[in-house]
Formats: C-alpha cells, structure tokens, sequence
C-alpha cells in the first residue's frame, strides 16, 4: 500500500476513534460537572427572569416531594419539579386548549412574563430560549400527561405533579448555557466541561 494512502486512512482512524470517545464519554443520566454557571457564563448571574417570589412560596409548600420512578426509565416530581408546576398553574401558564386534555404550556402567557419581568439586556435570548422550550416540552405533552396519571401517588391523597413545566424551566437553564452571550471558558472553575456537557445533553431524556 502506498504510505500516504496508509497514513491517510490510519490518520482517519484515529478521527474517528477520537471522536466516538468524546460522544461516548458523557452519562445523559447523570447530574452535571459542578462548575457555577453564573461563574462560567455571567450573564446568568443578572436579575431573575420569572416571579421568584412565588416559586420560593411554591418550594416551600412542597420540597417534601421526592423524585419517583417513571414509566419507561428515568425520575420525575421531586421538589424543582413540584414548585415549577406549582409556579405556572399559579402564573397561569398553561393552555389546556387541547382537544384531549393534555396540559400544554401557552408560550404568549410565558412570554409576556418573562418581557415584563426580565432586564432588556436580558429578554433577547430568553425569547429564543421560550420559542425553542415550549416547543420541545409542547411536542412531549402526551408522554407528560401520561408520566402524571401513571406513577403511584407519590404523596397519599394528591395528584402527581406533572413534568411539563420542570421540563421547561431545566431547558431555558440548559439552553442559556449553551448559547450564553459571555461565556467563560475557566478551566480551573471547569467551564469548558460543564458547557461540553451540555451541548451533549441539551434536554432532559424524555
């Protein structure tokens, strides 16, 4: 074989081999690196971009709410989860305009929240965060719906929360990290992982 057809397809190889690792080597599962994203991307550490009043008051009420087993792998509930469904139902969030039921979120009602509660500086990318959110978390309503009336009870009398809305809140968080406007690619503060991981695991696995 000719050596630079040899060293070609070697070279090749190695390419290939190096980046099936890189796609390999993270657990969607897992929690993330725990680098700060407010130290990596400081545009995460402005002012709150949802009523974090009422979210407290909500967590409060029902962080004794554990994460369960779901249908088909996975956790769901758990006290984030609880208080986002508790903030959207209270900010009146949702759109139920589906003909079966299914709990959507209304993305004009979560829009026109985050506009008015958001810095300018701020809004521009939380609008393309909500745009890109509500769809994906929108596409998976039914999958939701049936997370909610499938699982046990987790707390004896009530209903389970459903996941729609923790969906929602944990994809703006993801997608502000990986499209942050001033990311700091801190080695030391593990940035650049923390940001690696997120681009391979950009949603929840739903």
């Amino acid at each position: 074989m000719d050596n630079r057809l040899f060293l070609a397809s070697f070279a090749a190889v190695v390419v290939f081999a190096e980046l099936a690792l890189i796609q390999a080597q993270r657990d969607c599962t897992a929690p993330p690196p725990p680098a700060s994203p407010k130290i990596c991307c400081p545009w995460m550490d402005g002012s709150t971009t949802y009523n974090d009043t009422i979210y407290v008051e909500c967590w409060n009420r029902l962080s004794h709410y554990p994460l369960v087993p779901i249908p088909g792998g996975g956790l769901a509930g758990g006290p984030a989860g609880c208080a986002s469904d508790c903030l959207f139902n209270y900010l009146e969030l949702f759109d139920r305009s589906d003909s079966s039921g299914t709990k959507l979120i209304d993305f004009y009602a979560l829009n026109e929240h985050v506009r008015e509660i958001s810095e300018p500086g701020r809004y521009p990318l939380m609008y393309l965060a909500l745009r890109y959110c509500v769809a994906e978390a929108n596409q998976r309503a039914t999958i939701f719906s049936e997370i909610q009336q499938q699982s046990p009870p987790v707390v004896p009398g009530l209903d389970n929360c459903n996941p729609i809305s923790g969906f929602t809140m944990s994809c703006l968080h993801s997608y502000a990290i990986r499209f942050c406007p001033d990311w700091t690619p801190n080695e030391e503060e593990g940035c650049d992982e923390l940001l690696d991981f997120y681009n391979q695991c950009p949603l929840n696995p739903y």
